[in-house]
C-alpha cells in the first residue's frame, strides 16, 4: 500500500452516546458521562485478556442487533468461528515441515471457513433481502457513507469511516471517544501488515528468498518466491477435485518447507519479523495502551449487556 493512499471502511464509532448508551441497557445521565470520559484514564493499559476480548465482541454484537431490530431489521449474535488447528500464518514462506505433511498449505481449512462463513446466519439473512430492503439494512448497519472520521495506518494508508449505523453506535456505547476508538483500530488492525512490509522490504530477506528458490528449482519446483509457490497451490485448487488438489498442495508445501528450513529463510524470517514488530509496536506504543485502556474501561459496560442478554434470552437464542 502507497503512502497517502486513502481508503474507506464500512463502519466507525460514532457521537450519538447517549443514544447508544439506552440502547445498551445503560443509563445515560450526567453521572454515568462523567464516569465514561474519566474511565479511560483511570483504567489500566493491559493489555485484556482473551476470555475479556471474547466478552467485549459479544457485547457488541448483542448492541448491534438490538440497533438493528430498532430500525426494523434482524440481525443475530453468533458465536465467533473457532479456528482449527490448521489456521497458522506463514507470510514470508512455509517453514514447519510436519505442518506442511499435515496441512499443505492450509487448503482443507480455508474451505472449512469459506463454509462457515456461508452459513453465517446475517450473510443469509441479507442475500435474502431485496436489493432496496439489502441497500437500506446495509445503511442501518454501516452508515449511509464512510465519512466523519480519518486515521492513518502504521503502512502509511489513511482510512476514513462513518460516524452512524449500528456498528458505530455499538462500537460507541462501549469505548466512548469515536475518534480516539477508530484511530487506535487501524494503528492496531494494521501493526502486522506494517511489521510485514518492513521485512519484505530488507535486503536480507530477499538474499534468503534467492537462496530459497535455488533450492526449490533444483527440487524442480521453479519458484521465485514463496508468493509464487502459494499461487500455484491456489491453481491447483482451482483445477483439480478437493482430494487430488489437497494431496498435490501438501507435497508443493513440503518441498517449501523443506527448503525454507535447509536455507536462511526460515531462521532470517523469523528474525526479522521479531526485530520490526519490535520496532512497530514500540513506535505506534501510545496508541496500543490507549486501546487497552478503552477495553478495560469498556468491560464494565459489556458484562453488563452480556449479562442481560443472558437473562432474557432463551438457551440457544440468537437474537437480542
Amino acid at each position: 500500500m502507497r503512502r497517502g493512499r486513502t481508503a474507506r471502511v464500512a463502519a466507525a464509532p460514532v457521537v450519538a452516546l447517549a443514544a447508544v448508551l439506552a440502547l445498551a441497557g445503560c443509563a445515560a445521565g450526567g453521572t454515568a458521562g462523567a464516569e465514561r470520559a474519566s474511565g479511560p484514564e483511570r483504567a489500566s493499559g493491559t493489555e485484556p485478556t482473551a476470555g475479556q476480548s471474547r466478552v467485549l465482541a459479544r457485547a457488541e454484537q448483542i448492541l448491534i442487533s438490538r440497533c438493528m431490530s430498532a430500525r426494523g431489521f434482524t440481525y443475530a449474535v453468533t458465536e465467533p468461528v473457532r479456528e482449527e488447528g490448521a489456521a497458522r500464518s506463514f507470510p514470508y514462506g512455509l517453514d514447519d515441515v510436519d505442518w506442511a505433511r499435515a496441512h499443505g498449505y492450509g487448503g482443507r481449512a480455508e474451505r472449512a471457513a469459506a463454509e462457515a462463513r456461508a452459513a453465517d446466519p446475517n450473510q443469509l439473512y441479507f442475500h435474502r433481502l431485496p436489493a432496496r430492503e439489502r441497500a437500506l439494512a446495509r445503511t442501518a448497519l454501516m452508515g449511509a457513507s464512510p465519512t466523519g472520521l480519518t486515521a492513518t495506518a502504521p503502512t502509511g494508508m489513511t482510512l476514513t469511516a462513518s460516524k452512524e449505523g449500528c456498528i458505530a453506535r455499538a462500537q460507541s456505547a462501549l469505548y466512548g471517544d469515536p475518534a480516539a476508538w477508530f484511530r487506535v483500530k487501524v494503528v492496531t488492525m494494521n501493526l502486522r501488515p506494517a511489521q510485514e512490509e518492513r521485512v519484505r522490504r530488507d535486503g536480507r530477506y530477499a538474499e534468503a528468498v534467492r537462496r530459497w528458490a535455488d533450492c526449490m528449482k533444483a527440487a524442480g519446483r521453479p519458484y521465485a518466491s514463496p508468493d509464487d509457490s502459494r499461487q500455484a497451490a491456489a491453481a491447483l485448487a482451482e483445477e483439480l477435485p478437493p482430494d487430488r488438489a489437497d494431496a498435490a498442495e501438501t507435497a508443493l508445501a513440503v518441498t517449501e518447507a523443506t527448503c525454507a528450513t535447509s536455507t536462511e529463510l526460515g531462521r532470517v524470517s523469523r528474525a526479522l519479523d521479531r526485530a520490526y514488530g519490535e520496532e512497530v509496536r514500540a513506535r505506534h506504543q501510545d496508541d496500543i495502551a490507549l486501546g487497552h485502556r478503552l477495553q478495560n474501561a469498556a468491560l464494565p459496560t459489556a458484562e453488563r449487556v452480556v449479562s442481560q442478554y443472558d437473562r432474557s434470552t432463551p438457551s440457544g437464542g440468537s437474537h437480542a
